[in-house]
């Protein structure tokens, strides 16, 4: 029987994947979009039939980027014009949409930070550093039963 580290040593390498490229459909600009996703999870974590999915959230977050900026710009003296107030709140609207449809997006491709934790180790997540004081601290309880 041969020592685990000599089984390990004669495995063959799994051949490293890399992040899929983004299709020619989109702009530059989503193009950025789609590598800044990609590149920020595990290779295999897309199947190519998401890639849809994907490519509408590269949209709909570059539109929304869009529309950020014209928000930015919209000069608060042209809300007092006719037809400003209405104006501004269209844009409004329509940013709240395609933030929406890329948070749908998002959550669809599993994203969020919340779908990428998994139930049993949510609770146990602990921030590197000094623990947190706890509520009842502070009121001269212990800080476990065991300090008592």
């Amino acid at each position: 029987m041969a020592e685990a580290g000599r089984l390990v040593a004669t495995m063959p390498a799994v051949p490293e994947r890399s992040p899929a490229r983004p299709p020619s459909e989109l702009t530059d600009a989503q193009a950025d979009v789609w590598r800044d996703v990609t590149s920020s999870m595990r290779p295999d974590w897309l199947i190519r039939g998401a890639y849809r999915i994907l490519i509408e959230y590269c949209r709909h977050v570059c539109r929304a980027r869009l529309l950020e900026a014209q928000i930015a710009h919209f000069e608060t003296e042209w809300m007092g014009v006719e037809g400003g107030l209405e104006r501004f709140d269209k844009m409004l609207s329509m940013a709240e949409r395609e933030s929406r449809a890329a948070l749908a997006c998002a959550r669809s491709l599993r994203l969020t930070p919340q779908a990428q934790m998994h139930p049993l180790a949510a609770g146990r997540r602990v921030v590197e550093g000094e623990p947190k004081p706890m509520p009842w601290e502070g009121y001269g309880l212990p800080r476990s039963p065991l300090e008592a």
